[in-house]
């Protein structure tokens, strides 16, 4: 394997090895949003509620104010509002996150609104009844506290807003590498499939190289020393002919299988309503054509279609034995795909003979498998389906005792 190919083969699985650590970056990082902006709302929240409980203190404090200087007497209720004011300025201005949601002029006002609160209220509250300079400052505080109370809505606002673009572009980044490791695991789902094709049809061509170059020599050999023999010298000339017919065959399957192991190297293609027609002519069994026009015009692998048909109709014939209503009918149209966009020869062989039943059926396509005793050996139903697989489709077979049998062929042109 030379270092190119090894980078190709292992180019889809560097592929979706990144896209599946971009996946999971991108979740843990839309978490990591997700879990901040969950904390920006609860710091939010809490800033949020004391700075409205601030306002709320102020405003029945400046009424409890107003009563107290009418009646010149501490309102009952203000003593306790002054003292939840301390308590939730104090408490505000002791958050360590206030500052990422307020000004530093927001810090200011409420440090000058704590002074101010306990320079002229918490004096009341110990006896002083100087409730004219307590009302003087109230307005003042009271609108340091609505611009800190804005502030905080505001930055709020604008703080959680970025947190859900920020969640927002994790999430899309998360789908994003969901949708590439999905192409990627696609990706080389279709490379293996092919890689293992590819492999398949090159034992399938090693092994009819093989056995070609080890048998023709042979063959050859016996068919010699068989012609030397006279059928009036031999013991048994009945044999003598059989092994004749026998060696023609095995010739004929030598050779089909030299063309498929050389297919790649020289493809002659034949107009398949030619093929069709030279097969019919060398039949002794009724053959019914029906090809569609656009069908019978489709250019096919000669050597190969010849094989697999021959082959298909022989067992065709040895099904229907001497049966005077025998009948072999050959059915080709073409079938569009548009989504694949692809174009697909449906080609039907179909017999009228006993059919098969579901055992034999289920053991047709097995190499070796046979249901004949006669002399016929030819690549059978298995080497047919993989001769078909080489050219990019698909055989597949229907039969039923007393029905026939039908076999169809799927090819992409």
């Amino acid at each position: 394997m030379t270092p190119l190919t090894g980078i190709k083969a292992a180019l889809p699985f560097v592929a979706i090895g990144a896209a599946l650590v971009l996946s999971v970056w991108a979740f843990f990082r839309s978490e990591h949003y997700r879990a901040e902006s969950d904390l920006n709302y609860s710091q939010n929240y809490e800033i949020q509620w004391r700075t409205t409980q601030i306002r709320e203190h102020l405003a029945r404090i400046h009424g409890d104010l107003k009563l107290s200087a009418a009646t010149g007497r501490l309102s009952s209720d203000l003593s306790r509002q002054t003292f939840l004011l301390d308590a939730n300025v104090g408490q505000l201005l002791k958050l360590d996150y206030a500052p990422k949601f307020l000004r530093d002029r927001d810090m200011q006002l409420l440090n000058e609104l704590h002074t101010i609160a306990q320079t002229h209220l918490d004096p009341l509250v110990k006896g002083s009844t100087n409730f004219g300079a307590a009302l003087k400052v109230m307005p003042g505080l009271e609108q340091r506290m609505f611009e800190v109370s804005g502030t905080a809505v505001a930055h709020a606002e604008a703080l959680n807003a970025a947190s859900h673009i920020g969640a927002a572009a994790s999430r899309n980044r998360f789908l994003f590498a969901a949708a590439l490791t999905l192409a990627a695991a696609c990706y080389t789902v279709l490379h293996l499939r092919n890689a293992f094709a590819r492999r398949r049809d090159q034992q399938l061509s090693s092994f009819s190289t093989l056995f070609a170059h080890m048998t023709r020599s042979r063959v050859t050999a016996l068919r010699f020393f068989l012609d030397y023999q006279s059928e009036e010298t031999v013991r048994y000339p009945e044999m003598l002919a059989a092994a004749r017919e026998a060696v023609k065959q095995l010739e004929t399957i030598t050779t089909g299988l030299n063309t498929v192991a050389y297919a790649d190297a020289e493809v002659r293609c034949k107009k398949l309503s030619e093929t069709l027609e030279d097969l019919k002519a060398s039949r002794h069994t009724a053959l019914e054509l029906r090809i569609a026009r656009d069908a019978g015009a489709a250019s096919l692998p000669a050597a190969q279609m010849w094989l697999v048909l021959d082959e298909i109709l022989q067992n065709a014939e040895a099904a229907l034995g001497e049966d005077p209503d025998g009948l072999v009918k050959i059915v080709a149209r073409i079938a569009d795909r548009p989504l694949k966009r692809q174009r697909l020869l449906l080609l039907e062989i179909i017999d009228n003979g006993p059919g098969m039943p579901a055992d034999v059926l289920a053991r047709a396509r097995m190499p070796f498998f046979s249901t004949k005793a006669g002399r016929h050996t030819g690549l059978g139903l298995a080497g047919c389906a993989q001769m078909v697989s080489a050219l990019r489709g698909t055989l597949t077979i229907a039969s039923r005792p007393g029905h026939g049998t039908a076999v169809q062929i799927s090819l992409p042109i």
